[in-house]
């Protein structure tokens, strides 16, 4: 089973890796028609709405019509308010074919239609429902249910909540006959047949700009801190680390952010940028003392250093944090059964000797099922995954190898994971594309000579760009 949101975000992929949606649409009519050509020849009713499924169904009715079936369109609104490209230019080939066509925005008009075709096609609503379905598409939805023609819904049934399979309400929704299903099975659909609409194959098993929908959305009425609160601790032989983290942070969202590091870095680190809120304690066994009623989540290791290795797995063990480790945050755990909910972003060198194996996709997969966590596996293809759940990130360029990129990418994902607690693995898949789409965007004009806070800068365009 497939929910409507995972269907949102491969369409979203899909288009990001090749497929448009209007290569969707086309193909989604077309099957739906191949569905339906071998009935006899009859006279067949498309009843469409103004969105995308409006479009499979005009290009179905096209299909259709060419395949020698009598063929009318009814619009449920005006052509005018067609809410989509794709869907308008099908609307308009509907003309250029010939295909006879009826709009009405009148709830009276669809009270007394009497629809008396071989078929009816039910594409008025598809996986984008909200609520219970508005006029006229709740009179449109009793003139479908009414009439004794053989009913077919493309995708979902209009007014049934794909994720629930239930209709808001009895007569609420069409009760169709067959229902012709897009790339899997969606929930409590009846004598459903799912096709192949043509998404690729890495819509899925990459990340994509789909995978930000996932993100949760800020609040219009939203105060201070309700966005993100991130603990970052780091800071030892290299205090420009987690200055960087912080700043990455700020820029992909995060409402705050406080760096506690030792006092003898507190006024270096602080000196970077006055964004900063940097917090000195006298050493990193004082991390105990921490308030952690004041953070959302964590990014530990940036710069720490090795010395301070013992401190750090104690602090990481006792930690109630949703937390990304990485650096000294990964290279201080002595047994992986600390990672437990923990979020870790290792590259090769790192992986392996925390690990004692290659990283290879497999082994990825099988120690963060095994350990309970997420391994977001730094490359020139990332690797994300719980266990259960894996996706792959080309997106990047070789000019980020330049040190303090990983810096970047822990505080992207401490701000997604603050703003996403209860979504780690998702915050993860996204600030591993967000970071390696904004190195692209900042390499087109630095090349192989982009600074770590020449990304920084960026991020906000990337996100609004692909959110």
């Amino acid at each position: 089973m497939i929910s409507s949101l995972d269907m949102k975000a491969l369409d979203r992929n899909a288009h990001y890796y090749g497929v448009p949606p209007r290569k969707l649409m086309e193909e989604a009519g077309r099957q739906t028609a191949l569905q339906i050509e071998k009935e006899p020849k009859k006279n067949i009713a498309v009843i469409a709405g103004k969105g995308n499924n409006g479009g499979d169904g005009f290009v179905t009715a096209r299909y259709l019509k060419e395949m020698g079936h009598e063929v009318e369109v009814l619009l449920v609104g005006n052509a005018k308010n067609i809410k989509t490209g794709p869907a308008r230019e099908n609307w308009l080939l509907l003309k250029r074919k010939a295909i006879k066509t009826t709009e009405s925005n009148n709830p009276e008009y669809f009270q007394a239609l009497e629809i008396n075709s071989d078929i009816i096609i039910d594409a008025i609503l598809g996986i984008g429902i909200k609520g219970k379905p508005r006029e006229p598409i709740q009179s449109a939805i009793k003139a479908i249910n009414k009439s004794k023609a053989k009913k077919i819904s493309i995708d979902v049934p209009t007014g049934i909540n794909p994720d629930t399979g239930k209709g808001e309400r009895e007569g609420e929704y069409v009760k169709p006959d067959k229902t012709v299903t897009f790339h899997k099975p969606k929930k409590g659909l009846p004598n459903a047949k799912t096709v192949k609409i043509g998404i690729p194959k890495k819509a899925e098993t990459h990340a994509g700009p789909g995978d930000l929908l996932y993100l949760n959305k800020r609040k219009e009425n939203s105060h201070k801190g309700q966005n993100g609160k991130l603990l970052i601790i780091g800071g030892g032989e290299y205090t420009g680390a987690p200055a960087l983290t912080a700043q990455a942070a700020l820029r992909a969202g995060a409402d705050l952010t406080t760096i506690i590091t030792t006092k003898t870095n507190k006024d270096i680190i602080a000196g970077y940028s006055p964004n900063l809120i940097v917090k000195g304690i006298d050493n990193y066994k004082k991390l105990t003392e921490i308030n952690e009623n004041k953070y959302d989540a964590a990014v530990i290791g940036p710069g720490i250093g090795e010395k301070h290795h013992e401190e750090i797995n104690k602090h990481i063990k006792q930690t109630k944090l949703p937390t990304v480790l990485d650096a000294d945050g990964i290279n201080a755990i002595k047994n992986p059964k600390t990672l437990k909910n923990k979020i870790i972003t290792p590259h090769n060198q790192e992986y392996k000797n925390l690990f004692n194996q290659k990283p290879t996709k497999q082994n990825i997969q099988k120690n963060a099922k095994k350990h309970r966590c997420i391994i977001l596996k730094k490359g020139a293809t990332d690797i994300i995954t719980d266990g259960e759940q894996t996706k792959q990130n080309p997106a990047g360029t070789p000019a980020m190898t330049v040190g303090g990129t990983g810096d970047v990418l822990a505080g992207v994902t401490g701000a997604l994971l603050s703003q996403n607690t209860k979504k780690p693995y998702r915050a993860a898949v996204a600030a591993a594309f967000i970071t390696g789409k904004t190195g692209e965007h900042t390499a087109k004009k630095y090349g192989n000579g982009l600074l770590p806070t020449d990304i920084i800068k960026q991020i906000p365009q990337t996100q609004k760009k692909y959110q």
